[in-house]
């Protein structure tokens, strides 16, 4: 990714994020739409694809009511199984196999979210429960890697859509809680995104060296 990239990127995800925070919804339309196509300069094809399944899910959110809400669904669901390919072609992994505690925060939240959820989702319950678990299996991907930041992404996206579904199904608002979901959201795809292949985790290190590849 570019220098101007970076930037551009930078930029647009701050105005954004300060919208949202504000309920400057409209104003959106010129921001929102543009993150992931200029996230995408320079990635591998497979990040990319992730990335461009994200974009179209930004831009479903945009819309009102439940048939915005569901394409949106569906393209993140479908972006987390591009991400969990995407960093399964990368080189090294194995963290999780060296420390499985590592994954007992993401199992934790995936749990006591869907837990609390479970009254309150209705009849979208069992669609949420699959793409909670989706977004599960894509933030252990991102873990297992080995990658501080791509194990920090996975965490910020699993943070963002647990604070997304808190907000539609459990109406639990916190100040500037839109700002706070594109935050962590966009951060996320940023650091999915842009770390380099195969970078040690200092955490699985401190037990033993991940495996070498999948």
């Amino acid at each position: 990714m570019t220098r101007r990239a970076t930037v551009a990127f930078a930029a647009l995800a701050a105005a954004d994020t300060l919208l949202a925070a504000t309920g400057h919804d409209r104003p959106r339309w010129l921001t929102k739409p543009w993150l992931m196509p200029v996230l995408m300069a320079g990635r591998d094809r497979p990040a990319q694809r992730a990335l461009a399944l994200g974009g179209a899910g930004d831009v479903a959110l945009l819309g009102r009511g439940e048939i915005a809400f569901t394409a949106g669904l569906v393209s993140f669901l479908a972006g987390h199984v591009a991400w969990i390919v995407a960093l399964r072609q990368r080189p090294g992994g194995g963290c999780l196999r060296a420390r499985p505690v590592l994954a007992v925060p993401h199992v934790a939240t995936f749990g006591a979210m869907n837990a609390y959820l479970w009254k309150r989702t209705g009849q979208d319950r069992i669609p949420v429960l699959v793409y909670s678990a989706a977004l599960l299996a894509m933030s252990l991907t991102a873990l297992d890697t080995g990658s501080p930041r791509t194990a920090a992404g996975g965490a910020l996206f699993l943070a963002s859509d647990t604070l997304l579904a808190l907000e539609k199904f459990g109406d639990l608002r916190l100040p500037a809680h839109e700002g706070l979901v594109m935050a962590t959201y966009a951060s996320a795809q940023a650091l999915l995104a842009g770390s380099p292949a195969g970078e040690p985790s200092a955490a699985c290190l401190s037990g033993g060296s991940p495996a070498a590849g999948r």
